[in-house]
């Protein structure tokens, strides 16, 4: 049996089960669906750090260690869609606004402690965006927070760009946003030109990938929409809180909405705008921003924009499988469909309800965080390895 699953396995049991292979079983009182309802008594199959099987009526193989946590709920681990975890400041480049060839990748330090916070919020997927402050910052990465080091880097991620003022100063061209787009149609002509460029940038350009592009404002809404429709770009628009304001360009996209990081401190004109987008059939995903803002921020938004009137299917959607389309890796992460990774939550109530605490925080089915409650119940030590 492989260490990481002896020590999982050793940490979440509270009395001596027999153990056979990668493999373990946890029957709960319920899960979250991805459409946000929930289904009760249910057995949670891992295999191999994926999930083998899910719901009422699971077969549960001979000598696999079966779990009782009848107290407690299972959701999906969360994904989060825009942070610079890890980065340290290294994420931005002073002297140029344009830097198409820049690859998050190469900042991803797995060992860095933001990670281990995220994963205590709930956060297993994230993607690693560069800053705000280029027109075209480069290509993000997609990681997990936690799990077997060997599986931390899922890929790279969409192109980030940002049309906000933030990328825009005397102190290097473009100066403004007006000589940033000029800079783009150029960029986006010669792409289309060369196809033989399979850039992250010319794929783009070319209509065959989509973006990551921080608007901001609904001003900034608008800018995007006619730009993409002009160029015939995909582009989801980041830190669009008031896209409700500019329905129908948001809806003209054709892509998700990405919104936050809410505070409790946020006006009503931000925190509506979900249940108006979703009204409107448009997806939105939620974002911590890690780490300006807490990792934990993800589930107070959440309860934030439900409260209100946003459904509990789109809210559902907003923390896990819309990010993870986003991400380009819906195949591997959020929802709790077998052959996926087991990437999941244990909660003692609702997992959309922030009443609800987090009891543990699983990552391809290694436990990767355990509350105090829990370590003090079963007595381990929480993050430990012994």
């Amino acid at each position: 049996m492989h260490k990481r699953m002896v020590f999982t396995l050793a940490l979440l049991l509270t009395a001596s089960v027999a153990l056979a292979g990668d493999s373990y079983a946890i029957k709960a009182a319920g899960y979250l669906k991805p459409d946000g309802s929930i289904e009760k008594d249910i057995t949670l199959l891992v295999i191999d750090g994926k999930i083998g099987a899910i719901g009422q009526d699971v077969s549960v193989p001979n000598g696999v260690a079966v779990v009782e946590r009848n107290d407690q709920m299972i959701g999906p681990g969360l994904v989060d869609v825009h942070t610079t975890l890890g980065t340290n400041g290294r994420n931005f480049e002073q002297a140029n606004s344009i830097e198409a060839g820049a690859r998050a990748k190469e900042l991803f330090d797995p060992d860095h402690h933001d990670f281990k916070e995220a994963a205590a919020a709930g956060i297993t997927t994230v993607i690693i965006a560069p800053a705000s402050t280029h027109l075209i910052g480069g290509r993000t990465v997609v990681v997990k927070t936690g799990g077997p080091r060997e599986e931390r880097m899922m890929g790279e991620g969409p192109l980030k760009l940002s049309l906000t003022q933030e990328a825009f100063n005397m102190r290097r061209t473009p100066t403004s946003l007006t000589g940033g787009l000029y800079n783009l149609r150029q960029m986006i002509a010669a792409a289309e030109k060369n196809k033989n460029d399979q850039s992250a940038f010319a794929r783009w350009a070319r209509g065959e990938t989509h973006a990551l592009v921080e608007v901001g404002t609904p001003e900034g809404v608008s800018t995007l929409a006619q730009f993409a429709e002009e160029q015939g770009l995909k582009c989801v628009a980041l830190y669009a809180n008031q896209a409700a304001e500019r329905l129908d360009d948001a809806k003209s996209l054709g892509q998700p909405i990405v919104l936050g990081t809410y505070e409790f401190s946020d006006p009503r004109r931000y925190t509506r705008n979900p249940n108006i987008l979703a009204a409107n059939d448009i997806p939105f995903a939620l974002t911590s921003s890690a780490p300006r803002y807490q990792s934990a921020l993800m589930r107070v938004g959440a309860a934030m924009v439900m409260k209100q009137g946003a459904p509990r299917s789109a809210v559902a959607a907003s923390l896990t499988t819309v990010p993870a389309e986003i991400a380009g890796v819906a195949k591997r992460v959020g929802s709790l469909t077998p052959g996926k990774d087991a990437d999941f939550i244990l909660y003692d109530g609702d997992p959309l309800d922030l009443r609800s605490r987090m009891r543990a925080v699983f990552i391809g089915g290694e436990r990767v965080y355990v509350s105090e409650t829990l370590a003090s119940h079963d007595g381990s030590k929480e993050g430990g390895k012994s």
